[in-house]
């Protein structure tokens, strides 16, 4: 006896034996294969189609645009006008009026009084002070045409006289302060306890402590020779009141050590910048 063994042909008969498979599912599986491969063909077929139809109408009719218009701004054609300019005026030159010379007038000799011994002294004119009223001084006299100097120097009443008490100034008047010298003014205990002291005595401003104000001020004073601080002025403020508390601080401090210079005490202005910064 032979037995025959009927091998399923696919995975869908393995699924489906011993079932009905003349319609339904089954149908539906095995047709699958085909319908994928219609529908593959259709939808490259419909590509090629839309991505070749233009060019295939442009070649028909025969325009060859552009797919996408592209917008480009109007130009403008270059337009040369020629600008007449009026014409320029001449300059004249100003002539210059010739300055007359001056007029000729009589000169006198004005004669140096020189110191020499009685037996070898000459005798010389000397020239008054009437006689220059209408003449200049010069090396020699000469007559002259007879009209007046311009360059005579009337003396009315005669030259001022001066009492001779008061001294002449010989310079500029000294300064009333030094800004280098050879030794700055010094806090007593050096800049340590002069930042010690200004942070014992100093009061943060209520106002500037309320709106957060914090930076530095900068005031200069001036250090007299017995080291007294004067002169206060506020460089650098930051307002709310800290200007006003800083000088209220600086005037506070004790006597200063003088500022030195060729063995003198001077007096010194100093710039000092004082910190303020809440905690």
């Amino acid at each position: 006896m032979e037995t025959k063994h009927n091998q399923p042909e696919s995975l869908n008969d393995m699924v489906f034996e011993g079932r009905n498979k003349d319609y339904g599912a089954y149908q539906l599986r095995r047709a699958y294969p085909k319908h994928l491969t219609q529908a593959s063909f259709y939808a490259v077929g419909l590509f090629v189609f839309l991505f070749t139809f233009p060019a295939l109408v442009n070649k028909v009719t025969g325009k060859h645009e552009n797919a996408f218009p592209i917008v480009k701004p109007p130009t403008r054609g270059t337009v040369l006008t020629e600008i007449k300019l009026p014409p320029l005026a001449e300059v004249k030159q100003i002539e210059k009026p010739a300055t007359p010379p001056p007029a000729s007038g009589p000169t006198i000799k004005n004669v140096v009084p020189k110191v020499v011994d009685n037996a070898q002294a000459a005798e010389e004119d000397v020239p008054t002070q009437e006689q220059l009223k209408h003449a200049t001084a010069g090396l020699t006299s000469n007559e002259g045409t007879g009209e007046p100097s311009a360059n005579a120097l009337p003396l009315e009443g005669g030259a001022p006289e001066g009492t001779g008490t008061e001294p002449a100034e010989t310079g500029a008047a000294k300064p009333s302060y030094f800004i280098s010298v050879e030794r700055m003014p010094e806090f007593d205990g050096g800049m340590n306890a002069l930042m010690k002291f200004v942070g014992k005595n100093l009061r943060y401003p209520p106002a500037a402590q309320k709106s957060g104000i914090e930076g530095t001020v900068v005031l200069s004073f001036v250090v007299s020779p017995t080291g007294e601080i004067g002169g206060i002025e506020v460089l650098k403020g930051l307002g709310y009141g800290t200007e006003e508390e800083v000088v209220r601080v600086i005037k506070k401090m004790p006597r200063w050590k003088p500022g030195m210079q060729n063995g003198n005490a001077v007096p010194v202005k100093f710039t000092l910048p004082i910190r303020l910064q809440m905690n």
